[in-house]
């Protein structure tokens, strides 16, 4: 005789807790838990972005450089100008100094204003025609007549040595070559020559090309 038996529960009562619902842990399937899947997030592209940001800068092209043009170069009165301030006047001014001081004193005078007084020119001419030159362009004597002493190749200032030797080959030229800007078309002595320099006018908006 089947002895008839009731069906179990698919989900069978724990202890419940005090408040609430009974427990009820579901059965396994086929008598064996199922495994826990890990779902991984895809991993991203590594392609770099196409922004504007990831964008390599491209150096410019190098503009052609062109000499100066006439109406740029500065003309031979300017010239003349910035060579008396820079160059003749403090030589007149030392001799004047000299020449009163060996006149209103004993002649040991001479010599006591002489070795400072031929101190000071050299030092005033390496500042003034040296390094000021080099450095801005302008001297005292080419800030009065408003020119600018560059080089040919950037339109740049020279710099202290390279300004330095141009006021050394000038004395190599025993003042003949400043007569070459008469005739040449770029308006150069000698020394700007050998230098690779050339004096331009800054009232004027056309410059040298960089």
């Amino acid at each position: 005789m089947t002895t008839f038996q009731p069906p179990q529960d698919p989900c069978p009562e724990l202890d419940s807790p005090p408040f609430g619902p009974p427990l009820c842990v579901p059965p396994p399937q086929f008598g064996r838990s199922s495994p826990t899947t890990l779902v991984r997030e895809p991993a991203r592209s590594q392609v770099p972005e196409t922004g504007a940001s990831s964008r390599i800068s491209q150096p410019e092209p190098l503009k052609p450089q062109t000499p100066p043009g006439p109406e740029a170069l500065a003309d031979f009165g300017a010239r003349v100008i910035s060579f008396l301030v820079d160059c003749a006047v403090p030589v007149v001014v030392l001799n004047l100094l000299l020449s009163l001081g060996a006149l209103t004193g004993p002649a040991a005078w001479y010599l006591v204003l002489a070795v400072p007084g031929c101190l000071g020119l050299v030092g005033f001419g390496v500042w003034n025609s040296g390094y000021l030159q080099g450095t801005t362009g302008r001297s005292l004597g080419r800030r009065l007549a408003r020119t600018k002493l560059v080089t040919i190749e950037t339109g740049q200032p020279l710099g202290f040595g390279r300004a330095l030797r141009r006021q050394l080959c000038h004395g190599l030229e025993f003042g003949i070559g400043y007569l070459r800007p008469l005739w040449d078309s770029q308006h150069q002595t000698f020394a700007d020559k050998i230098i690779g320099a050339v004096v331009i006018r800054t009232d004027v908006s056309s410059r040298v090309a960089r």
